[in-house]
């Protein structure tokens, strides 16, 4: 059993040279007056070389006051992180403990150093990290107060990071989901299980609206214990995509009601008119056949219309609405009627898009209003107008934009459907109303032209 133990100086010797740490003892003056054997492993030195030297001397400038607080016991931590020169003459980054019993009244001091150089370039890949992800980083206390904030903030949210340090992040958050995101932090401060996923609107420093979920949990056990942890990113771009897959899944839907209802009235009509024309042979029936299949593609064409309608932002550009409302207007059998432009200012739009929403309404102003009908179109400082001297609305505006509906009997009920559409895929608003020449009158809100 006496071989378990260490039975002669070499044996200790042997142990403090494959320690992981430097034992040191200095006297009051921090003067070397032993250092472990396993200096030479971890720093280069010769252990009997340094002996008589002082350890502040080998402590890099910056870094000695508060090395000598620490080892002098003025500092009420008993260990400090700082630069040391190692034999070769490069700077290493040290942690060295303080013994918390050394016995002061006999002027000498005991501690041990290790080699961390890791550790602070760790802390720089993580500060690189930390600045340069996507996401940002906030470390809360239990009262909701932020402790950290990552310098990604500025890059995401535009903020200067020590802005939002001292900042009620709640108070960025918008109004109609700052309910949620309390509940949601609630709930993680009770339940430190609990991983919150939070989708909510956060003012960005441009003062806008972007969309930003926040994933985030309460830390069980370690230095972060009982603070909650969230990561937050910019999602705007995705539920800019979800908006317009519900825009699409919207149409689809419309296409296929439309399908289903109103191309079945002329099938009717044609199956009825056939069975006529073999009992018969009049012509007449025949003829109402190929109204009927006439009828059919007219539907069509509109429908394809109505399901591929759609405004790639790459495709929003400024464009001359007087120009613009000319070449949509020789796109339409205007008959006798007459086109006034008075558009003082460009749009922001799609110009195939514009070209469409203006034709439709064009021809519905023609359907509606008499082949004499006067149509102007122009601008204000909240969008631009399109309106007509005809007959306006008898049935008044509640159901002009649904699709399929309409009072003129050559109509398919669907000009003012893709209309409407155009509008939403640009995030404008349209109103209908009557015009000072008791006319119809669409304004189209798009302010942000």
């Amino acid at each position: 059993m006496a071989d378990q133990y260490l039975t002669s100086t070499d044996d200790f010797e042997a142990v403090l040279a494959e320690a992981p740490s430097v034992l040191t003892v200095t006297d009051e003056e921090l003067t070397i007056r032993f250092v472990s054997p396993a200096i030479e492993r971890v720093l280069g030195y010769d252990m009997d070389s340094l002996v008589g030297t002082n350890w502040l001397d080998l402590v890099h400038p910056e870094d000695t006051d508060r090395v000598r607080a620490t080892l002098a016991g003025e500092r009420d931590d008993d260990g400090t992180e700082y630069r040391f020169r190692n034999a070769d003459g490069d700077w290493v980054w040290l942690e060295t403990i303080v013994a918390t019993d050394t016995e002061t009244d006999r002027d000498f001091r005991v501690f041990t150093s290790r080699d961390v150089s890791d550790r602070p370039r760790f802390e720089a890949q993580f500060h690189q990290f930390v600045t340069h992800t996507s996401d940002v980083l906030t470390v809360f206390d239990g009262q909701g107060s932020v402790e950290y904030i990552s310098p990604s903030v500025e890059r995401v949210l535009g903020y200067e990071q020590d802005e939002m340090q001292d900042s009620d992040l709640f108070e960025y958050v918008h109004p109609d989901d700052l309910s949620n995101a309390l509940t949601e932090f609630g709930r993680m401060i009770d339940d430190p299980g609990y991983v919150a996923v939070i989708e909510h609107r956060y003012r960005h420093a441009d003062g806008d609206w972007i969309w930003a979920e926040s994933r985030g949990q309460q830390v069980a056990s370690g230095p972060l214990e009982d603070h909650v942890v969230v990561t937050t990113r910019d999602i705007s771009e995705r539920k800019q995509r979800e908006e317009e897959l519900k825009r699409q899944n919207q149409r689809l839907e419309r296409f296929s009601d439309a399908i289903s209802h109103d191309l079945r009235n002329p099938l009717d009509v044609l199956d009825g008119s056939l069975e006529l024309a073999r009992e018969t042979g009049e012509e007449a029936h025949f003829e109402r056949a190929e109204r009927s299949i006439d009828r059919m593609y007219t539907l069509i064409d509109d429908l394809l219309v109505l399901a591929k309608q759609g405004v790639d932002p790459a495709e929003i550009e400024t464009v001359d609405l007087n120009a613009l409302s000319q070449q949509a207007w020789s796109m339409v059998d205007t008959q006798d009627a007459t086109l006034t432009t008075d558009a003082a200012d460009t749009i922001k739009a799609d110009e195939g898009a514009m070209l469409e929403l203006l034709e439709n309404l064009f021809r519905n102003a023609i359907e509606h209003g008499g082949d004499d009908v006067t149509v102007t179109v122009g601008t204000e400082s909240w969008g631009f107008y399109v309106t007509d001297d005809g007959a306006g609305f008898h049935d008044g505006t509640a159901d002009l934009f649904e699709p399929g509906y309409s009072t003129a009997d050559e109509g398919t009920g669907f000009g003012l459907c893709i209309v409407e559409q155009i509008v939403d895929a640009h995030n404008w608003e349209v109103i209908a109303t009557d015009s000072e020449s008791g006319g119809a009158r669409f304004e189209f809100i798009c302010c942000d032209n």
